[in-house]
């Protein structure tokens, strides 16, 4: 895979190893990669100490969301062998000298902001956990349909219903005929949420759940199809929304004589 990140690595140091990992770290309200959102402007790794650069798609992105970025960005980092520091920056966001010192020093977030009344962020990060959950489910949902699958057919498979092959996955229930229903990627990020929340990821267990872990009756199963797609919709149109801006602000940068009037952007002839 591609990344278009200005990086400088030591001799003998793969950086792709370390661009990996940055790869897994998610922007946590748009369930997306911050490198793949190209929130990632440098990397910079020397004498056993990373140096990340953020840039965000404006100065004004929610502080809560930018602290929670560079924390995942540290922590990440740091379970690279070699590496045993991490300083993150974040240019000129609002709070970039308040969430630097306190990500960078590995304090949490109330301690940046004493006022705010959040004595930590975790309540924030399940909340968007779970969003992703529904995300990446209604993903495979819609699979499942345009491959045919009923609505009882769907709430009754199993992880042990679920083949995967060339890249592809098969639903394959005792004494009925394999069904491809789409790409084993979406297959393989539903159930690494899954795990990640927690919830029942043995063989036995059945394929789609709430977010709590129960089964989906068939009646309600349109109506959890239909919530988690005004979801996945959000999301990824704030997705777009963030490419956009961030494209924009780099847009300006490299060329001064642009200019943002009244919300639209404009080029200086």
């Amino acid at each position: 895979m591609a990344y278009n990140v200005s990086s400088e690595f030591p001799a003998g140091c793969d950086g792709t190893v370390i661009l990996k990992q940055l790869d897994l770290v998610l922007d946590p309200e748009l369930d997306e990669s911050i490198l793949q959102l190209g929130f990632v402007q440098s990397v910079q790794v020397r004498d056993g100490q990373a140096v990340v650069m953020l840039q965000l798609p404006t100065s004004w992105c929610a502080v809560n969301f930018a602290y929670l970025m560079a924390e995942d960005v540290r922590h990440t980092l740091l379970a690279v062998a070699g590496i045993q520091r991490v300083t993150v920056r974040l240019g000129d966001h609002c709070a970039a000298e308040e969430i630097e010192a306190a990500v960078n020093d590995g304090r949490p977030f109330a301690s940046a902001f004493p006022g705010t009344g959040a004595a930590d962020l975790s309540a924030l990060r399940l909340t968007f956990l779970r969003k992703g959950f529904l995300v990446r489910q209604e993903r495979l949902l819609r699979n499942l349909r345009a491959a045919g699958c009923s609505p009882a057919t769907i709430c009754g498979l199993r992880l042990c219903d679920m083949s995967v092959r060339d890249g592809l996955v098969s639903t394959e229930p005792a004494g009925v005929a394999p069904v491809e229903t789409g790409p084993a990627e979406v297959l393989r990020h539903y159930l690494d949420r899954r795990a990640e929340l927690g919830l029942d990821c043995a063989r036995s267990a059945l394929l789609i759940i709430d977010t709590e872990g129960r089964p989906l009756p068939t009646e309600q199963l349109e109506r959890h199809y239909q919530d988690a797609r005004m979801i996945r919709v959000a999301l990824e149109a704030n997705g777009s929304f963030c490419r956009a801006m961030l494209a924009g602000r780099r847009a300006r940068a490299a060329n001064p004589s642009n200019r943002a009037i009244g919300g639209e952007f404009h080029v200086q002839s």
